[in-house]
């Protein structure tokens, strides 16, 4: 990771507001799978990607699609929910709060499956280096699954590209005139 940052800081471009974006790259989850009998957690890898649209300066709507897989079991989520973006020179820091649907498919004996809701709370920096190409340096989500009648809290980290359309301007405020 700080090679990627060491990497890309001589291509920083400034940074406006994206009007519309999409994510595309790696993600590695850390999900809790004792509660299906596993001794540890499982260490998953796989893809994520989020096309956003930015209603307003600041506040926007994302859909994410992911899929880690290991060995003996994979994840799936699809979620939607509401993004908030807060642009700092080059940089554009985010947060997001997503719902939807996780999907699990355990490799033991049969196969089991299972599809239940999922919460992700999380949130990450993009840097700028073109005016319609950022680096997500990474994206943090706790990611919140009720599969198998259990709980399962989790981690995920992801990493890519970031495509972006269109720009939002901010609405310069005029100045309050005594009369």
């Amino acid at each position: 990771m700080a090679l990627l940052v060491i990497a890309v800081l001589p291509l920083v471009h400034g940074q406006e507001m994206p009007r519309a974006q999409i994510f595309g790259g790696y993600s590695y989850l850390n999900f809790d799978s004792r509660s299906f009998g596993f001794a540890n957690r499982s260490s998953l890898s796989g893809y994520t990607v989020s096309p956003a649209f930015n209603i307003t300066y600041g506040l926007g709507v994302v859909a994410e699609v992911s899929g880690q897989y290991g060995s003996r079991m994979n994840f799936r989520d699809v979620t939607i929910g509401p993004q908030f973006l807060f642009p700092r020179g080059n940089l554009l820091l985010f947060g997001h709060a997503l719902f939807g649907s996780t999907r699990s498919l355990v490799n033991v004996g049969a196969g089991e499956r299972d599809r239940e809701r999922g919460v992700l709370l999380g949130g990450g920096i993009d840097v700028g280096i073109s005016s319609r190409f950022a680096v997500r340096l990474f994206q943090a989500d706790y990611v919140r699954s009720t599969l198998f009648d259990g709980k399962q809290n989790s981690v995920r980290i992801s990493t890519g590209l970031v495509y972006h359309w269109h720009t939002i301007k901010r609405k310069k405020r005029r100045p309050i005139t005594a009369p």
